[in-house]
């Protein structure tokens, strides 16, 4: 077993509710080296005070799409440009890697799901896919989500039963740990800003780019993405 240590941060964007007015139901996913947080967290944290004089606002996609309160300076062209240009370069390391598990909920609704369909399943793709990278180099790793009372329960149902039936994972994912936004953790606000682009790829209002779509089932309504380098969007 090798001595690389992985974090995988997860963020949503939409609900699995048939009644929300989402169309899709995305799990965003950011995994890193642990060693590499502290560097990822002082990038942000300069990105952060360069445009909005205050490192310890929050990135939050529904707050910075209306580019309202603090996020107002993104309503000059300019600054938004030069704001998602810089962020964007702080992907672009090969420490980063991102996975989206995107669920058209109109489709699941037409193969008779439930929403609690969307979330078990949806969780279970991120965590299998999670041992992959894992097992890849042979790393361990840790899961940590920002906390939904609503969804936390079948994140953890998904992990416990990769836990009971699956001796690799259980050697490899060591732990799992959910935290709110105000924790500031930068991959998890990562996760939250690139939710919301991950879907505008996935309903083709902008293009892939760099991101490889690697897995296609639409008889599941699932779709997975991954990119394990850069995520540009040009």
């Amino acid at each position: 077993m090798s001595n690389n240590y992985k974090i995988l941060s997860i963020d949503e964007s939409g609900k699995a509710s048939f009644n929300h007015p989402s169309n899709l139901f995305t799990l965003s996913a950011v995994l890193i080296p642990e060693s590499f947080k502290p560097k990822l967290d002082l990038k942000i944290r300069k990105l952060k005070r360069k445009f909005f004089k205050n490192e310890d606002i929050v990135f939050h996609s529904r707050d910075m799409s209306r580019k309202k309160g603090q996020f107002s300076l993104l309503r000059d062209p300019k600054n938004e440009t030069l704001f998602w240009s810089e962020f964007i370069s702080i992907l672009n390391n090969d420490e980063i890697s991102l996975i989206f598990v995107i669920t058209n909920k109109l489709k699941a609704k037409k193969l008779g799901w439930q929403p609690k369909t969307i979330l078990k399943r949806s969780y279970s793709r991120l965590a299998e896919l999670f041992l992959t990278n894992l097992t890849k180099d042979q790393s361990r790793g840790k899961i940590i989500a920002e906390s939904d009372p609503s969804q936390d329960l079948f994140l953890m149902e998904a992990h416990a039963s990769l836990q009971s039936l699956n001796q690799n994972y259980r050697n490899s994912v060591t732990s799992i740990s959910f935290v709110k936004k105000t924790n500031l953790d930068p991959d998890v606000q990562i996760a939250d800003a690139l939710a919301p682009i991950a879907g505008m790829i996935f309903s083709g209002v902008v293009g892939k780019s760099r991101i490889e779509k690697i897995t296609e089932k639409p008889a599941m309504a699932i779709r997975t993405y991954t990119d394990f380098s850069s995520f540009i969007i040009r």
